[in-house]
């Protein structure tokens, strides 16, 4: 007993060490049953920026992918399993910052400990480490640039160096998904809420948006030279189109034929594929009937969206909810029938499963609990932490809804670590206030 002990107060006194040594033992036991590099669709893109990013050409290039994480694939040298390897170490790096940053907000030492082991254990997010996708980069920097944003918050930083490195952070937040150009906005929103008393403070803060926002133009300006449009990505329009899909051929006699051929393969009952990837089914007849290149017919798509949406409000909304809704659920990106063990598969399903079921009904009560902490800020006039979160992850639903529709819960997947955060603050100021009514009774 005194073995086991020692044991556990050598854990409890280095949480560090222990979140470091259970994120490993985690990761390799799922490794060892798995041992397979998931690719998929979206893959191929990034590794074609990358191709050209090693090469300092990008001549040509179609504008498809932001350069963010496929700089991440060239610094692996185009190599999968360095890749992965390096996100599994971001994974356990996540962890020592998360558990940082609930220490950081005032959670005990101990309680911290034991969130950040349980979301250790949380399975579809090490998936996502043995994949080509952007999820656990894009993880891990917004873990990073909520610390230093809390940071500077607790600390009333006003330099200017603390600033310049989140705003380098959210910069390159935004190169690896240019979605996330709002953050900086909303960020620096925040802090001339904090600070409406110091104009000089607010000189410095607006460094939160020039980096972001010249990375976003900067890479912009590199498709209009390449493709003659001003956009961080080609995709815009097949992403606005795909939240047409259930009214596409309710459209302007200009988009008449586009309108139809988005129709015949959204009600064509022998493909497999889900309703809204139904633009991505069409794209190669749409190719060939219009004869553009992608650039010139995502920009086609783009018009066609907006005419369509203008004379569908009801129906546009009607989808804009369905993929609001759909931002609250929880992602699995993983292979099943491709482990090394086949009998760890269905364990691993069942834990997923529960693990799932469990993050799901935290997300719900974020949902539910964001209106009061909205209503919080109003009321009192004070910016806690939990109302942070809830507005910026608000925002993101929404916005995330309005421009697309498809994987919406991939969309969610980076604010999970900060949605369970909120909840817990938001349990922890319940509980303050409930003890305070008792002693006053």
């Amino acid at each position: 007993m005194k073995t086991i002990d020692k044991i556990k107060s050598k854990l409890t006194d280095n949480p560090i060490f222990t979140i470091v040594l259970f994120g490993i033992f985690i990761r390799f036991l799922l490794s060892f049953v798995y041992q397979h590099i998931t690719l998929y669709p979206d893959s191929v893109g990034y590794v074609q920026l990358a191709e050209r990013l090693l090469k300092f050409n990008l001549e040509g290039y179609q504008g498809e992918r932001a350069p963010g994480y496929p700089l991440l694939l060239s610094l692996s040298g185009l190599s999968t399993t360095v890749t992965v390897i390096l996100q599994l170490l971001m994974g356990i790096c996540t962890l020592v910052v998360t558990y940082k940053t609930l220490i950081l907000i005032n959670i005990q030492e101990k309680q911290s400990l034991i969130i950040t082991l349980l979301g250790a254990c949380y399975l579809p997010a090490i998936f996502f480490e043995l994949s080509i996708l952007t999820e656990t980069l894009t993880l891990f920097i917004i873990s990073i640039i909520f610390f230093k944003f809390f940071q500077i918050l607790k600390m009333q930083e006003t330099n200017f160096i603390p600033l310049a490195i989140i705003s380098l952070f959210i910069g390159f937040l935004v190169l690896i998904k240019p979605f996330y150009i709002f953050l900086p906005v909303i960020l620096l929103s925040i802090f001339i809420c904090k600070n409406k008393k110091s104009k000089f403070s607010l000189v410095k803060y607006s460094i939160i948006i020039i980096i972001p926002f010249s990375l976003y133009f900067g890479w912009s300006y590199v498709n209009k030279i390449n493709t003659g449009y001003l956009v961080p990505t080609t995709y815009y329009g097949f992403n606005l189109a795909q939240n047409c899909v259930s009214f596409a051929e309710n459209t302007s006699p200009e988009y008449k034929e586009i309108g139809e051929i988005y129709a015949k393969h959204r009600d064509n009952k022998i493909s497999d594929k889900e309703i809204a990837m139904t633009i991505w089914e069409a794209y190669p007849e749409l190719e060939e009937r219009t004869g553009l290149s992608f650039p010139e017919l995502s920009s086609l798509l783009y018009n066609y969206s907006i005419e369509t949406i203008r004379l569908n409000p009801t129906s546009y909304l009607k989808q804009v909810f369905i993929s609001w809704k759909d931002f609250w659920k929880t992602s699995l990106y993983w292979e099943p029938y491709n482990f090394k063990i086949p009998q760890a598969s269905n364990v691993v399903l069942y834990i997923c499963y529960l693990e799932r079921i469990i993050l799901q009904l935290i997300k719900i009560l974020f949902a539910l609990l964001t209106p009061y902490n909205i209503l919080l800020i109003i009321s009192n006039k004070n910016i806690k932490n939990a109302s942070i979160i809830s507005i910026i992850v608000f925002a993101a639903s929404i916005l995330q809804a309005i421009s697309t529709y498809g994987t919406n819960s991939r969309f969610s997947f980076p604010f999970e670590t900060l949605m369970v955060v909120s909840v817990v603050l938001n349990i922890f100021h319940f509980v303050n206030i409930y003890k305070k009514r008792k002693m006053i009774s």
